[in-house]
């Protein structure tokens, strides 16, 4: 019974240290959005709350009074490094827009990676402020 026991605390100890080991990256968050076939930049400022389980929340803001509530999670990713996926639901020129960002950490902390627009295709850089 006991080696049964052990097994399976050590079976389940990498995925409790998997948990342990994401960044919090809670806070204030700067991206910086391109859909360079459209002609379309922006930026919009984040302030994220993650949970233990590396879920993401917050109410995301853009340039021109735009409030959102946005929903996502930090995990790690295939090559170890953390990867960020953060969406939300907004209005470009009177039209609903769902944006799904999908990026993996940079060397200097920041996240770049894709945004999927339901169709278009664009570019993300977020910078914790």
């Amino acid at each position: 019974m006991k080696r049964r026991l052990l097994a399976a605390v050590i079976a389940c100890a990498p995925i409790a240290a998997g948990a342990a080991d994401l960044p919090d990256i809670s806070g204030t968050w700067k991206i910086d959005g391109a859909f360079a076939a459209m002609g379309v930049t922006y930026t919009v400022t984040c302030k994220l709350a993650q949970d233990a389980g590396g879920k993401l929340s917050g109410p995301c803001d853009g340039a021109n009074g735009e409030h959102v509530a946005a929903n996502g999670s930090v995990a790690d990713g295939a090559d170890g490094k953390p990867v960020l996926e953060l969406a939300y639901d907004t209005t470009y020129q009177g039209m609903a827009v769902h944006l799904d960002y999908k990026g993996g950490a940079q060397a200097d902390g920041s996240f770049a990676g894709v945004i999927d627009a339901g169709g278009a295709q664009g570019t993300f850089t977020a910078t914790k402020q």
